[in-house]
C-alpha cells in the first residue's frame, strides 16, 4: 500500500495484517462509508481524530443526516441548473445562425451598393459582434 506524505516522493510501506483486524476494519470502513484501502491509510497515518472521546454514533448519525441533506439541495440545484444550461445552449446555437445571416445580409448590401455606386459603410463593430457569437464568446484576432 502506498502512503502519501504530501510531498514529491511517496513512501511504499509494507503491513501483515491479521485476518480477524482486517475484518473488524473491513466492516467499520463499510459501516461509514469509507473504502477498507482507505480505512487502513487513515490507521496507519493516525492523528485523523483529535478528539476521539466526543465522537459518538449519534453525532456521526447526525453528520450522516446532514450530508444527506446537502445532497438533496445539491440534486435540487442541479434539477433547476440543468434547463438553464439547455436553455443557454439553444440561445447560443440561435445567436450563432443569427449571425451566419446578419454576416449574409452584410456581404449582400456590401455588394447592392457597389452595384448602385453608393459609398461604403463601415460594419466593424457589427462584424466584431458576428466573430463573438460565431466563436462562442471568444474574439477572434485581426479585423
Amino acid at each position: 500500500m502506498v502512503v502519501g506524505s504530501g510531498k514529491r516522493l511517496e513512501r511504499k510501506v509494507s503491513v501483515e495484517i491479521p485476518d480477524a483486524v482486517f475484518r473488524r476494519v473491513e466492516e467499520i470502513a463499510r459501516k461509514y462509508g469509507f473504502r477498507t484501502e482507505e480505512a487502513i491509510k487513515i490507521l496507519l497515518m493516525g492523528d485523523f481524530l483529535r478528539d476521539t472521546e466526543n465522537v459518538t454514533d449519534v453525532k456521526l448519525r447526525e453528520l450522516e443526516e446532514k450530508m444527506d441533506d446537502l445532497e438533496r439541495k445539491l440534486y435540487e440545484l442541479e434539477g433547476k441548473w440543468s434547463p438553464l444550461k439547455f436553455r443557454t445552449y439553444y440561445l447560443a446555437m440561435d445567436n450563432q445562425n443569427l449571425s451566419i445571416q446578419l454576416s449574409a445580409m452584410i456581404a449582400q448590401n456590401r455588394r447592392l451598393r457597389e452595384k448602385l455606386g453608393l459609398p461604403g459603410r463601415d460594419y466593424g463593430e457589427i462584424v466584431k459582434k458576428i466573430r463573438y457569437y460565431l466563436n462562442f464568446g471568444r474574439i477572434g484576432d485581426g479585423g
